[in-house]
């Protein structure tokens, strides 16, 4: 998006501030000055947004709800945000149904290609971030809920004029990508806050602003609905924004400006219904944005040159010469950062579990017009520490026409995963200056974005392809040793899938090793009881005492009729602990447990309590350490919707923080054995083997 230049301010950001002390004073007066910085429509003066920095924001897994993470706000301090439910409404696991778990977006897609037009003109950013979340249909009822609250106790509202603590009249929030409520769902976003005394907040002051309609994607969908705001309620409208489509499922990016009340904490409800006679539960795919304020000074012509008063001419003199033009103060660039801010320190996030210590691997990734060509190529290669730890970046190139080309010392943030859920993402500064800086996330309907310069338009059409690894995967020519340990809850209710596994087994087994071959030792084991006429013939403690030869009275496990109900039958966090310590594991096998229940990981029942969440960790942990892979099995029961929930995220959580896969009774409908053979396949690795490559400016470059 194209800027009107602007003198740059030589000043400080402490002389900013104090510059546009008396136009944020008579604002907060209500003096409705003409050079008033938030004037209806687009700002006089422009506005120069720093957004908080949520780079390294996830929600991880279950334990997240209701826990405050705090974010740099991009000015030296922080913002605290916590995801909970309003009462009536279960939490649930964000990454399943077709979910996504609230992350990081830095140089968001939808945000940066909304933001500074419409009634945003004269709005510009180094970097528009927010975080993105998308809602599952984990739900029997169509109208769902969630809550996002923030947190301004630790916010550094100093920098921007304003007070710490508490944010005012230069603190913007807001929002993308809600249901637009004109075609088959809409999102209701109800806001409400508490002020520092800990008084209720009003609304009444709070101006929205709207961004433009961005580009088509995925089935044409055009987010394009502008919001408005009404008591506190933010939600879209049936008027589109210029040059946008009627009948939008989704909103532009609106952002909202407080007023100087002075807010400790904001609280943003999501409500989300369907529209007409279309009931089914629906994703939302939406982003939150918090921002501050500065304001942009107009660039200020030089003074003229003052002429000299008439001389007599002095004999044999020459005349005077009158001194040169002042110049004007140079332009600052539209891509420059606003004055006073500090570059943004680069993130770097690579996740990819199965790299070994001292590894390098490069991957190759291309940029695709309409018709197929190729408009840009990029590589990058990442490096395992010989000692271990996190891989790291070690070289970066992307080139275009527009770009030119970006270096690892360009890139601003960087993020590529190889364990679910896959990402690739990167933020880089372009030297060539066709645009400010590129964006390029895989997670979001438009790949790549340019933003600010005369060259966005460039990359609305295009695609990303790749990363591609230049490394060549191949399966061991060594057969692997498996051990798997099938544990199940010995309670009646677990009767059935005890049946249905032992019928199944011998299928699945021959199965699984003409797919994934492999030296497999399989055992089952009930918790405290065992089933007849079922593979479940012995128990976890005779095994683990009798066969594994461990010491009875360093086993965890509690003995039958000691615990109330089901009990130590039901004691499944126990029993995966106790078999990951003193389970006689060969020394070469790949190790994993399937774990069966149909209730909480201690002493059963149906509600999940700290106990269960505290009796899950330690498995966890044990899992991690002994270099177990937990796989976990939920099966039918009669809790209800709001009791199975909670149960299927921890279930979920022990298998996915020790590598394992989570399954429910649904995906065992068609039977064990497609479970069992992914259970089995899932314990086996692969090795590969690297080719030259060299990621260098040469062959981002070359033809």
């Amino acid at each position: 998006m194209s800027r009107t230049p602007h003198t740059p301010d030589p000043t400080t950001l402490s002389e900013r501030v104090a510059d546009h002390a008396a136009a944020l004073s008579d604002l907060i007066a209500g003096a409705g000055r003409s050079d008033d910085i938030f004037s209806a429509g687009a700002p006089a003066t422009g506005l120069d947004l720093v957004f908080w920095d949520p780079s390294t924001y996830r929600f991880n897994s279950a334990s997240d709800w209701n826990q405050w993470r705090y974010i740099p706000d991009g000015l030296g301090g922080q913002i605290g945000v916590r995801f909970s439910v309003a009462p009536g409404f279960g939490t649930w696991n964000w990454d399943s149904f077709g979910g996504k778990a609230p992350a990081g977006s830095i140089g968001d897609a939808t945000g940066t290609t909304s933001f500074g037009k419409n009634q945003m003109a004269g709005f510009t950013s180094a970097s528009v971030n927010g975080i993105r979340m998308q809602t599952n249909t984990q739900f029997t009822g169509a109208h769902h809920n969630y809550i996002v609250e923030l947190d301004f106790s630790q916010y550094k509202g100093s920098a921007a004029g304003g007070k710490d603590g508490v944010a005012g009249a230069n603190t913007f929030f807001g929002v993308s990508d809600i249901y637009a409520g004109l075609t088959y769902a809409k999102t209701v976003v109800s806001v409400t806050g508490t002020l520092a005394d800990g008084s209720a907040a009003s609304p009444s002051g709070w101006q929205v602003f709207n961004g433009g309609a961005v580009g088509a994607f995925g089935t044409g969908n055009q987010p394009s609905a502008q919001l408005g705001l009404d008591k506190g309620v933010l939600q879209g409208t049936s008027t589109p924004a210029p040059g946008g489509t009627p009948n939008s499922i989704d909103t532009v990016m609106g952002l909202v400006r407080l007023d100087a009340a002075g807010y400790k904490t904001l609280r943003l409800s999501y409500d989300i219904y369907p529209v007409g006679g279309n009931r089914s539960p629906r994703t939302d795919f939406s982003a939150l944005y918090v921002a501050t304020a500065f304001p942009r000074q107009p660039a200020q012509p030089a003074d003229p040159p003052k002429a000299d008063p008439p001389k007599a001419d002095p004999p044999k003199a020459d005349l005077p010469k009158a001194d040169p033009p002042s110049q004007p103060a140079k332009p600052a660039k539209e891509c420059d950062l606003p004055e006073g801010a500090a570059p943004v320190k680069p993130t770097v996030v690579i996740s990819d579990s199965n790299k070994k210590p001292g590894a390098s691997t490069s991957y190759t990734f291309a940029v695709r017009g309409p018709d197929g060509s190729v408009t840009g190529k990029g590589c990058f290669t990442y490096t395992t520490p010989a000692d271990g730890g996190e891989p790291q970046l070690s070289a970066f190139y992307y080139h275009d026409k527009v770009s030119g080309t970006v270096t690892q010392s360009d890139v601003q943030t960087f993020h590529f995963s190889q364990d679910e859920p896959r990402r690739f993402a990167f933020v880089g500064r372009t030297p060539a200056r066709g645009v400010c800086s590129l964006h390029v996330d895989t997670t979001l309907p438009a790949q790549l974005t340019g933003i600010g310069g005369e060259g966005p338009a460039f990359y609305l059409d295009k695609t990303l392809e790749g990363p591609t690894p230049t490394t060549v995967t191949k399966e061991s020519d060594v057969v692997p040793a498996v051990d798997l340990v099938v544990v199940i809850d010995s309670s009646v209710s677990m009767k059935d899938e005890a049946e249905a596994l032992s019928q199944a087994v011998s299928a699945a087994i021959e199965s699984a090793r003409k797919n994934c071959p492999s030296d497999l030792r399989v055992t089952y084991l009930g918790i405290e009881g065992t089933f007849k006429n079922t593979k479940f013939d012995t128990t976890v403690k005779n095994y683990l005492v009798g066969t594994a030869r461990a010491d009875e009275s360093a086993l965890h496990g509690r003995k039958k009729g000691t615990v109330a109900g089901g009990g130590a039958q039901e004691d499944g966090a126990r029993a995966i602990e106790d078999v990951t310590l003193h389970f006689d594991w060969r020394a070469d096998a790949r190790r994993a447990i399937f774990f069966l229940g149909d209730e909480a990981f201690e002493g059963g029942e149906l509600d999940v309590d700290q106990e269960d969440i505290d009796a899950a960790n330690r498995s966890i942990a044990a899992a991690k350490q002994g270099g177990v892979r937990v796989h976990t099995y939920l099966g039918t029961s009669s809790a209800k919707e709001k009791q199975r929930k909670p149960l299927e995220s921890e279930y979920a959580r022990v298998a996915s923080e020790t590598g394992g896969q989570a399954f429910t009774h649904k995906d065992a409908l068609g039977g064990f054995q497609a479970l069992l053979e992914k259970v089995i396949c899932g314990s086996k690795v692969s090795t590969t083997e690297t080719s030259d490559f060299c990621c260098c400016q040469q062959y981002v470059e070359e033809p």
